[in-house]
């Protein structure tokens, strides 16, 4: 998993987040991230109010409870399940990959959702095309006979 990670992908994260936030991760991508403050400011910057409380202390569990409501968040701002990291991936270098994907798919949702940031990082989601063909049209195609047939 680690020689998945793409360090030039953490770059363009960092200067996405600095620049939504207004926030410097510093030296130390999982370090500046670890704490959860500066993840949980993106998401109010993204959905304002969806994390209601950032605790702001050095100590362990309000550090991981901060991941978790980051997370929480992403899950109701309509990120996929799949996407998303779980709290100790970061908290303990886990699985950094996996950190770095759903950044990038958080990023992703972002711009679809319309976010103009400085960066142009993530894919936008397509939408969906709903089409309706009327009754006649319905029928023209049951007399098509295809190519594999015969």
């Amino acid at each position: 998993l680690a020689q998945k990670y793409d360090p030039q992908k953490e770059a363009e994260l960092r200067t996405w987040i600095e620049s939504v936030t207004g926030q410097q991760i510093g030296p130390d991508f999982q370090k500046g991230l670890k704490d959860g403050v500066i993840l949980c400011q993106l998401m109010n910057k993204l959905q304002p109010n969806s994390v209601r409380k950032i605790n702001h202390s050095a100590q362990n569990w309000h550090q991981l409870e901060n991941l978790s409501n980051f997370i929480k968040a992403m899950a109701s701002y309509g990120m996929n399940p799949v996407d998303l990291f779980e709290a100790n991936d970061l908290f303990e270098s886990g699985n950094l990959t996996q950190v770095q994907v759903s950044l990038l798919a958080l990023a992703g949702m972002a711009k679809t959702k319309g976010l103009q940031s400085g960066v142009d990082i993530g894919v936008k989601y397509s939408e969906k095309q709903q089409r309706n063909f009327d009754e006649a049209k319905m029928k023209a195609g049951q007399c098509v006979i295809g190519l594999q047939v015969g």
